[in-house]
C-alpha cells in the first residue's frame, strides 16, 4: 500500500491510496473519522481500518497521478526525530556497539515540505547539503517499546531530505568563542525554513519488504553525489525505535529518520538552479529544486 496526500485542481489536501499510477480518495470512505488531509488521523484508525478504506476507495473512479500534485505525505507529524551517525562509511570504520545510545535530535514539524517544493539557500546559511534518508512512520504508539517488538509499531516508510545548513554566516559581534558554537551551528542549520522534506508516498511495511540492503542515491542536477546502501546501517532500526520510546511516548504519525550513507569525498554544497533527487529503492524518488533567497 502507498498512501499519499495530494491536491487536485484548486481543492485542499486530500488523502489517497496510490495504485498503478492512479490515486483513489480515502476520505470519502473514512466515515467522518479523518479531517481533510490529516494523515496522522488516518494512521490513528489502525491498519485494518485503512485496509478497508482502501478496498472501498478502489471501487470508485480514481484520478491519474499526473493530474494531481503530491504533497508531503504527513504535513503535521507530532514528532520528526533524526539520528546522527546512522551509517558507517567503510568496513574499517569503528562501528557502534550493540548497546550504543543513538544520537537523536529534532527537526521542525510546523513546516513540512514535500515533492517539488523548493530548497532555499538562505543568506545566513550559504553552505547547504541534502541528506537523503529512509524515514520510519510510526503506526502504533507506545512507550518503552521492547526491541523485539519495535518493528511491529512501524506502519511504513517514506523518504526524508534532511536538508542541512553546514555553516551559519553570522556577524562577529554575535559570536562567542566557545567550542559549543560549532555544534549549535550544525544543529541550527537543520531548522531553517523548508529544510524538512518528506515524500513522495508512505509505503507500508509489508509492501516495502526487507529494506536491509536497498540503495540510497542522491543526485544533484543528474550528478550522483551519494550512492550507498542500508547494509552500512550503524544503528539497527529496532534498537533506534526502542531507544526513542524510552525517552518519550511515540504516537501514530511520528516520524524517525535513520541517517544517510556518506561518501568518501568532501561535501559539495547546493547552488540555486540545482535539482536534488533522492532515490531509495522501493520507496521512490523525492525531487526538489534549489533556489536563492529572494
Amino acid at each position: 500500500m502507498r498512501l499519499v496526500r495530494y491536491a487536485a485542481t484548486d481543492a485542499g489536501p486530500r488523502l489517497g491510496v496510490l495504485v498503478n499510477d492512479t490515486v483513489f480518495d480515502l476520505e470519502e470512505h473514512a466515515g467522518g473519522r479523518v479531517a481533510p488531509g490529516d494523515m496522522r488521523a488516518l494512521l490513528r484508525t489502525g491498519r485494518a481500518a485503512i485496509d478497508a478504506m482502501a478496498r472501498s476507495a478502489q471501487t470508485a473512479p480514481g484520478v491519474p497521478l499526473d493530474e494531481v500534485t503530491l504533497l508531503a505525505p504527513i504535513g503535521n507529524p507530532g514528532k520528526l526525530l533524526a539520528i546522527a551517525g546512522g551509517f558507517y562509511t567503510s568496513p574499517d570504520e569503528t562501528r557502534l556497539g550493540p548497546d550504543a545510545k543513538p544520537l537523536v535530535f529534532c527537526k521542525r514539524t510546523d513546516e513540512i515540505a514535500g515533492p517539488g517544493d523548493p530548497i532555499t539557500i538562505w543568506r545566513m546559511g550559504p553552505d547547504v547539503v541534502d541528506e537523503i534518508e529512509i524515514a520510519i512512520v510510526i503506526g502504533e504508539g507506545g512507550r518503552d517499546i521492547p526491541r523485539e517488538r519495535a518493528m511491529d509499531h512501524v506502519f511504513g516508510y517514506t523518504i526524508c531530505n534532511d536538508v542541512s545548513g553546514r555553516r551559519l554566516d553570522l556577524p562577529p559581534p554575535g559570536r562567542r568563542e566557545v567550542t559549543f558554537d560549532g555544534f549549535m551551528d550544525w544543529l541550527n542549520g537543520k531548522w531553517l525554513d523548508g529544510y524538512a522534506i518528506l515524500g513522495p508516498t508512505i509505503v507500508s511495511a509489508d509492501e516495502a519488504g526487507d529494506l536491509s540492503g536497498v540503495r540510497i542515491v542522491s543526485r544533484v542536477s543528474g550528478e550522483v553525489r551519494i550512492d550507498g546502501t542500508t547494509r552500512n546501517v550503524n544503528i539497527p532500526w529496532d534498537q533506534l525505535i526502542a531507544f526513542v520510546s524510552s525517552l518519550m511516548t511515540l504516537n501514530p504519525g511520528d516520524v524517525i529518520t535513520t541517517g544517510m550513507p556518506h561518501g568518501t569525498h568532501d561535501e559539495i554544497y547546493l547552488r540555486p538552479g540545482d535539482v536534488v533527487e533522492g532515490e531509495i529503492e522501493r520507496l521512490g524518488v523525492l525531487r526538489n529544486p534549489v533556489i536563492a533567497e529572494a
